[in-house]
């Protein structure tokens, strides 16, 4: 059991060296919470500066810098999501998973309590959901004014 808590350590350690300052949020979510001998951990991390602009450029460096070698040493298979600050806003399907049981390792300013939060309230939650839809959303009100027109 200690073995998964040191590899969540190193991983933060390398997280930081890392990414500095631009670290938002680390979220350690799945399984692995319930069951330390699960093979995987699962971890989201949010930043606020990508090193790299470019999302496929930044996961790379993820693998390189931070996965790689933690699965290296620990044996651990290390399952991420990694998010700018503006991807974090907008709704992922991957929430689902993270809400259902997380450990958060950091958290500045309580930035990603305070989304979830927000997300999950329903007076809140449309404005987060309609960006993951291809169908306009129009609120309730919008259509009874078109429809009689």
């Amino acid at each position: 059991m200690a073995r998964v808590h040191e590899a969540k350590r190193e991983l933060l350690q390398r997280l930081r060296k890392f990414y500095g300052d631009s670290i938002i949020s680390v979220i350690f979510y799945g399984r692995h919470l319930k069951d330390p001998e699960f093979p995987e951990i699962d971890v989201m991390v949010i930043i606020d500066r990508p090193y790299d602009p470019v999302k496929m450029n930044r996961i790379a460096q993820f693998v390189e810098n931070i996965r790689d070698p933690i699965e290296n040493h620990y044996g651990y298979h290390v399952s991420s999501e990694l998010y700018t600050k503006e991807e974090a806003e907008n709704f992922h399907s991957g929430y689902l998973d993270v809400v259902a049981d997380y450990e958060i390792a950091h958290d500045r300013d309580n930035y990603f309590q305070n989304l979830i939060e927000d997300m999950l309230n329903p007076k809140n939650a449309i404005n987060y959901v309609k960006y993951i839809s291809t169908i306009e959303y129009i609120p309730v009100e919008d259509r009874h004014e078109q429809g009689s027109r």
